[in-house]
């Protein structure tokens, strides 16, 4: 062997060590998807989350300069990338002012991908609880009008979102804006048999605890739960489904409706 060809060969083994190892694999990726690297058209700007799948970024398209949501599977094999697409398929050909829309997905130079989605302002039902606390009675009936008009919509295209919770929903009081995000776990044209593809144990209905199939009803039991945690601040009272006194009674009648075990006896769209 060649000292050209030996010093390829060490360099290979030094490349094959620096992602064999989990501490090191992780660093690398970190170091791949930093501020001002670029992503097929678009380039990084900041971090916005960290979850099983992989990490979220903020980013901005080079030419026109408009922001984006960055969303990597890096945290996964390449296996797994099928969920990746499973979700863009999910949102691709939908057009509703409560959810995001599809920008692209790449390829990246790691084999893994990314999905770029219209970048979404607010924060999360889950952030606005740990910033300020619990959410009023007033401000939890249009965040929820808003998202039932998400569900219906993407119902009607036979879509079943399959982990609503507190995470899954953007809001923006100042624009009186609701968004329904994160369609990795969704369902497309579900039929009688269709089990869930994962869920968020706190969140999840009867149907889906027990691997029966799930349906458009299994949507609407989670946000139920969800109104739950955002009334209370408290996971405690979304285990228990305790609807606090001072929730007006029309709103504390149409979450016990949500929350019933037998998904039948749920309501429906008509």
């Amino acid at each position: 062997i060649g000292p050209y060809h030996k010093s390829r060969v060490e360099e290979l083994g030094n490349a094959f060590e620096e992602v064999s190892i989990p501490e090191r694999r992780e660093a690398l990726d970190l170091s791949l998807r930093t501020t001002g690297n670029i992503v097929g058209e678009y380039r990084i700007l900041n971090l916005i989350a960290e979850g099983g799948f992989g990490r979220t970024y903020k980013g901005e398209h080079l030419l026109l300069k408009e922001p984006v949501c960055i969303k990597d599977c890096s945290n996964v094999s390449l296996s797994n990338a099928p969920l990746l697409f499973e979700e863009a398929r999910a949102l691709w050909n939908l057009s509703h002012f409560a959810l995001p829309a599809i920008r692209s997905v790449v390829r990246l130079d790691d084999g893994t991908y990314a999905l770029v989605m219209s970048f979404i302002e607010g924060l999360t039902i889950e952030q606005i609880v740990k910033k300020i606390g619990k959410i009023d009675p007033e401000s939890v009936s249009w965040i929820v009008e808003r998202t039932l008009n998400a569900l219906v919509y993407i119902h009607e295209h036979r879509v079943i979102h399959g982990d609503m919770k507190p995470h899954n929903i953007i809001v923006n009081p100042k624009e009186h804006k609701a968004t329904v995000v994160d369609f990795g776990l969704s369902l497309i044209r579900p039929d009688g048999k269709t089990r869930s593809k994962g869920h968020t144990l706190l969140y999840a209905s009867p149907e889906e605890l027990a691997n029966d199939p799930i349906t458009l009803a299994s949507d609407l039991y989670s946000l139920g739960l969800t109104m739950v945690y955002a009334l209370t601040g408290k996971e405690s009272c979304v285990k228990s489904k305790e609807i606090p006194n001072d929730v007006p009674e029309p709103l504390a009648e149409f979450i016990a409706r949500l929350v019933v075990r037998d998904a039948d006896q749920r309501p429906t769209w008509g």
